[in-house]
């Protein structure tokens, strides 16, 4: 287990569930970005932060660039600058890359021409991420909100990440108790994209005693039938972010197919449990800030030291679907007044 613990519970069928203490992808992340997507304007490309006057006062300077308007980023950041007020860090000002690679062109020459150069660099989503490792080698910078990291070689000598989904271990922990006696859990997916999760899931299932009925697809078509194929031996449907397997389509089809078996999906993201899913155990994003600002410190005080690794989220939040519940016959009613599990609607 994890070193920090973590609570909540579920009541599914008698048994509690507790813990305690690429253009497809694209898909995936426009459904992570739909759910969370400001009403408010735009904001203007670069926002300063402290003034000219505190910056120079304080010299520990960070930038945040940010890959477009997401409410998720937003949380992340503001926890972030939150987090560092305490902590000696001055955020000179938040770039907004508006997803586009010409705005990134335009805000790199700015970050360069400023007069206060940035010590440490806060990218936030995978655009930001790739940019600032690309363009910033030798200060240390830091990622996070970046759905499988892995597939976007974010690794260097100045890296530092902050995972954007739970560890295998926190998410086989609650299929564990989803499951109860039941062992039996399907996965769909596409080695090319995400083989090595699925190669460190049947290591880790094993310990969990959990039989993981996998089924390998190479574009989008084959989902439905592979699908089919381990629906009547499956007791959990579990979703991981792999591009080829969640599209719009193949989403509708899974919840259609899973909620007419009354079987249990589970996915690392409420925004597609927003979606259809049951349950997903996610990053809290405001916490992904302040953890942010804490491996910002360090780096900051330590020259010699320009990266920490990657890191898992250090606090969770599970979400649930009472509408999928009660179509599947899932009573939740017992913890309704708990604050620990975020209820959708």
């Amino acid at each position: 287990m994890a070193n920090h613990k973590r609570q909540y519970g579920i009541k599914i069928s008698g048994r509690f569930l507790v813990n305690h203490e690429d253009t497809r992808f694209c898909w995936y992340m426009l459904i992570f970005a739909t759910a969370f997507l400001l009403t408010v304007p735009m904001v203007a490309a670069s926002q300063k932060i402290t003034s000219d006057r505190q910056a120079k006062i304080n010299s520990n300077i960070a930038t945040v660039i940010q890959s477009q308007q997401i409410a998720a980023y937003n949380e992340a950041i503001k926890g972030f600058e939150e987090a560092c007020k305490g902590k000696n860090i001055a955020i000179n000002a938040v770039y907004d890359l508006k997803g586009d690679a010409d705005e990134s062109k335009r805000i790199i020459r700015a970050i360069r021409n400023s007069e206060q150069k940035p010590q440490l660099v806060l990218a936030v989503g995978v655009l930001a991420a790739t940019v600032a490792k690309d363009q910033f080698p030798d200060i240390p910078v830091i990622f996070c909100m970046v759905i499988n990291h892995e597939r976007f070689n974010l690794r260097g000598a100045n890296v530092t990440g902050i995972s954007a989904e739970a560890s295998l271990e926190d998410q086989f922990t609650i299929l564990k108790e989803i499951l109860g006696f039941r062992k039996n859990v399907g996965v769909i997916y596409d080695p090319r994209k995400t083989g090595k999760i699925i190669s460190d899931a049947i290591n880790m299932a094993k310990r969990f005693e959990i039989n993981l009925l996998k089924k390998e697809v190479l574009s989008e078509r084959e989902v439905g039938a592979a699908l089919k194929n381990i629906i009547h031996d499956i007791d959990a449907f579990w979703i991981i972010p792999d591009g080829t397997v969640i599209t719009r389509d193949s989403l509708d089809m899974i919840f259609k197919k899973t909620l007419k078996e009354r079987i249990p999906t589970f996915c690392t993201s409420d925004a597609i449990v927003k979606a259809g899913a049951l349950v997903s155990i996610s990053p809290d994003y405001a916490y992904t800030g302040q953890q942010a600002a804490s491996l910002a410190q360090i780096l900051l005080h330590n020259p010699t030291m320009l990266s920490l690794g990657t890191k898992q989220p250090e606090k969770l939040k599970i979400t649930l679907n009472t509408s999928v519940a009660e179509m599947i016959g899932i009573n939740i009613s017992s913890f309704k007044s708990r604050s620990d599990i975020v209820f959708y609607p």
